[in-house]
């Protein structure tokens, strides 16, 4: 039975997870996906990273990645630097991973950081953004790249 991660895993993951201070989800539709990105601070300097995605595929497509050896998608959160994405800040790995008949491939990606990782900018405003790349691991290439909107902060 396939599992319906995209909708409940993305609205739920930050719903649920009600944090101490900012919290902030963005969502937009690269090409035929939705990617939703979120930061939330928990504790101690520490923040919680979320990233999901549904990549808009048939069921059959969808099955195939997952079926195949290894995972089907590598999640970066990059520095953003007037619109272009220059620092590789750190990887997040995979924790769900679905496919379904309503949302294609889908996954979701969790990571606690401190809030050092996330400071692009020493000592400035900082602008991240995730990047998820699409992984056909039966040829070992790249599929296609997906770029959340852009989460700004001031982080340590």
């Amino acid at each position: 039975m396939p599992m319906l991660v995209a909708v409940t895993g993305l609205v739920g993951a930050t719903g649920l997870a009600a944090a101490p201070a900012s919290a902030e989800q963005k969502c937009n539709f690269p090409g035929n996906s939705t990617v939703c990105f979120s930061i939330d601070r928990i504790s101690n300097g520490n923040f919680a990273v979320h990233v999901g995605i549904d990549v808009h595929i048939g069921l059959e497509e969808a099955q195939e990645y997952i079926d195949d050896f290894g995972d089907p998608f590598v999640v970066w959160i990059r520095g953003d630097d007037d619109g272009k994405l220059v620092e590789f800040l750190f990887t997040v790995p995979l924790t769900k991973l679905g496919a379904s008949a309503g949302f294609g491939l889908s996954g979701d990606f969790d990571a606690v950081v401190p809030g050092v990782r996330l400071d692009e900018d020493k000592g400035g405003r900082d602008e991240v953004r995730a990047t998820v790349a699409l992984i056909d691991t039966d040829t070992n290439s790249t599929r296609a790249t997906y770029v959340s909107n852009r989460i700004d902060g001031n982080w340590p």
